[in-house]
């Protein structure tokens, strides 16, 4: 199960992002600096649909943009 809600929190420019699975589901941790077509948005996408999820779900989440 995927929650549909996003929550973006600022780390710092170093952090890249993080998503991990729950009893309840799917965490994804997202940047507020992810750009579509970026590296680090690329392979963290890659990482939710690892896990089961699909990006585009969240409201608001920067990794819906990326193709």
């Amino acid at each position: 199960m995927q929650k549909t809600d996003v929550l973006i929190v600022d780390y710092g420019s170093t952090f890249h992002g993080t998503a991990l699975k729950t009893d309840d589901g799917i965490v994804c941790v997202v940047p507020r600096q992810l750009q579509p077509a970026d590296e680090d948005g690329n392979a963290l996408k890659e990482l939710v649909e690892g896990l089961g999820g699909r990006c585009g779900q969240c409201a608001g989440c920067p990794l819906g943009s990326l193709p």
